[in-house]
């Protein structure tokens, strides 16, 4: 039999599965409660219904359903065009549990215990802090197992798209999850992903999978005379199967070459020591590695996607390689292809979706992903994890620009995460480490590429695949806070992971235990900001003020809110300096105040704009008789 839910054709005399609620019929019978000729009960399709069975249990007519009307969004965000203010971002798993235990787990890969129904039984606390979207991530039927590389925790092994899996809750826990967040004119963004599926080491495990149950349905470059279940067979070491980074199989470099693109020089007793390691410490002076596949200067420490001067560059394994075990879905077949559209329309419409974030983006075709957008019919926010800002803008629009395609609407700000977190708190990154100079250029460069829209851009400064920032800051309070105020006051869409405001040091510890604590620091700093982030129209310009010190950056968000961010650790006592740019005058009868409330404006003897602190500083006109009523 054919799955309801893989059909768009209701033909007479075809067989129809059951699902669990126990309609419909299925083989040579009907489902209980509808084996009488002429009782109207669900078609294949969507869009169809049939009358009866016959004698036989078959369909024996089909007509067209009325189509259900679609959600109302004019009272609320989430339409394709508006921008939520802010984004909360909360993996299911480690955000809320409901039943009430609050024992810390901070395991990566095991099943936490977190669920829809403890998110629901929270949003207050994350409505209190101002944010007015939620992002969370997968909670669709997940691999029910464990492999060398974990359990489907965080949600990204789907094994069934129809299915919520019991571990996150129900169907309906999801449809309470998104009303609740509606009545609250809240938005949900929907992570999901159409890259590919669960764990595969063999075609038994692809059988159980729905609705891409056939080995067919999964790339296989490279498989030669070996057969699928030798494929995919190994738990690590991989390939097989082709992988889709670095150069294991030559993705982005020439096959079993180093991609990194920088080394580490160390001066010792025995001389200069040279090594490429981009994700270890550097006691001594990264330098560009002449022996590397990059191109001179390369923006990326590393060959990334869209490095395409990298040598051996390869699209089609970047593109058709899988990520570690997990089954890459070749999109050019036309039943995926067509499933994973329909899919995607039957979800937001089931659900009620206002935005959705998609995974692993830079790994499928320019032409799918727009097919992608265009069938969701709501914001899609893609994950490209690159530096070339031309590669990044290409997935707004193929070509990019304003004549291009449309492609998706929006995109993660990876390129400039990278310098971001670099030049906040000193992790190396090419150019960036301590240089919030060359992120100010990053931002006016990302201002004049081929975007069509910089306001969809998702900015943040770390996630649930990154290093915890409060980490990379070593716990500095000021450096923390400067960087987070850079994301909630770029153009862009700011993105805050759920923990920052409990000043999490790791990547997925639960919250629980924290008691959801309205009187921290970090929560009322998150609720001054939103309110601050509130009163900024998305659209408001952004200009790069110049600076004389690499370690500050300076830029405006229209004519008057003006952001000065440092570098300098808290333990700094001279406060912070900010010289070569000028702020302009007030409007009559106007003051420039910091809205953060931490810091008085004076201008020292150097015509310099000086702050007594070293955190952030936001400044705001008030009216002059309002500060001295105060």
């Amino acid at each position: 039999f054919v799955s309801a839910l893989q059909r768009d054709v209701c033909e007479v005399g075809a067989n129809v599965q059951c699902p669990e609620s126990g309609d419909w019929c299925m083989g040579d019978q009907c489902c209980p409660g509808h084996s009488n000729t002429g009782k109207t009960f669900p078609c294949p399709s969507a869009s169809m219904e049939f009358a009866g069975c016959d004698s036989n249990e078959k369909i024996t007519d089909c007509t067209a359903a009325a189509p259900t009307p679609a959600p109302d969004t004019s009272t609320r965000l989430g339409s394709r065009d508006t921008v939520p203010n802010s984004v909360y971002f909360l993996t299911v798993d480690r955000f809320a549990r409901s039943n009430g235990n609050d024992t810390e787990c901070d395991n990566d890969n095991t099943w936490c215990g977190g669920d829809l129904r403890g998110l629901i039984n929270h949003l207050d606390y994350i409505q209190e802090m101002g944010f007015e979207a939620v992002w969370i991530t997968p909670v669709l039927k997940q691999f029910d197992g464990e492999t060398p590389s974990g359990t489907g925790c965080m949600g990204y092994w789907a094994y069934d798209l129809y299915e919520i899996d019991e571990h996150f809750g129900t169907k309906q826990d999801m449809k309470d999850l998104v009303q609740e967040l509606h009545k609250r004119d809240m938005v949900i963004i929907y992570d999901f992903v159409a890259n590919h599926m669960g764990p595969i080491h063999n075609k038994e495990m692809v059988a159980q999978m729905r609705p891409f149950n056939e080995t067919k349905y999964f790339n296989q470059l490279f498989i030669g005379n070996m057969t699928f279940d030798e494929y995919t067979n190994q738990s690590s070491n991989w390939p097989p199967p082709a992988q889709a980074m670095w150069s294991q199989s030559g993705a982005q470099c020439t096959q079993g070459r180093d991609c990194s693109c920088y080394k580490c020089v160390q001066n010792d007793d025995l001389g200069t020591v040279g090594g490429s390691n981009p994700w270890g410490a550097c006691d001594g002076e990264m330098v560009f590695n002449d022996e590397s596949p990059c191109p001179k200067g390369a923006y990326s420490k590393y060959c990334m996607p869209g490095d395409y001067g990298c040598e051996g560059y390869n699209v089609t394994i970047t593109q058709g390689g899988w990520f570690y075990d997990l089954g890459d879905l070749n999109q050019t077949d036309p039943f995926v292809r067509k499933a994973q559209l329909d899919w995607i329309k039957w979800f937001v419409t089931e659900y009620d979706i206002d935005y959705l974030r998609l995974d692993t983006a830079a790994f499928m075709t320019f032409d799918f992903l727009s097919e992608l957008q265009e069938s969701a019919n709501v914001s899609i926010m893609g994950e490209v994890t690159t530096t070339n800002l031309t590669y990044h803008a290409n997935f707004q629009s193929n070509p990019p620009g304003p004549d291009g395609r449309e492609v998706l609407d929006g995109v993660l700000n990876f390129p400039l995460y990278y310098s971001a977190i670099a030049g906040f708190c000193g992790e190396w990154w090419p150019y960036s480490q301590w240089n919030l100079t060359f992120l100010g250029e990053r931002m006016e460069a990302q201002l004049e590429a081929p975007y069509r829209s910089v306001e969809r851009l998702g900015n943040f400064i770390d996630n649930h695949d990154v290093t915890r920032l409060s980490k990379v800051c070593n716990q500095d309070s000021s450096r923390i806070t400067n960087a987070l105020t850079w994301v909630m006051m770029a153009k862009g869409t700011p993105i805050i992971y759920y923990g920052t405001e409990s000043n999490f040091s790791e990547v997925r510890t639960s919250l629980w235990q924290t008691g959801y604590d309205t009187k921290s620091e970090g929560f009322l700093f998150f609720k001054t900001m939103n309110a601050i982030r509130a009163q900024i129209p998305a659209t408001a310009d952004l200009k790069v003020l110049s600076t004389e010190d690499s370690g500050t950056l300076v830029f405006s968000r229209g004519s008057k809110v003006f952001v000065f961010l440092n570098n300098l650790a808290a333990s700094n006592s001279d406060g912070s300096t900010y010289c070569g740019m000028a702020l302009p005058d007030p409007e009559e009868g106007m003051e420039w105040v910091d809205a953060l409330g931490g810091s008085e404006l004076s201008t020292g003897s150097t015509g310099c704009v000086e702050f007594a602190t070293t955190g952030p500083v936001v400044l705001v006109q008030k009216p002059v008789l309002a500060i001295l009523q105060k």
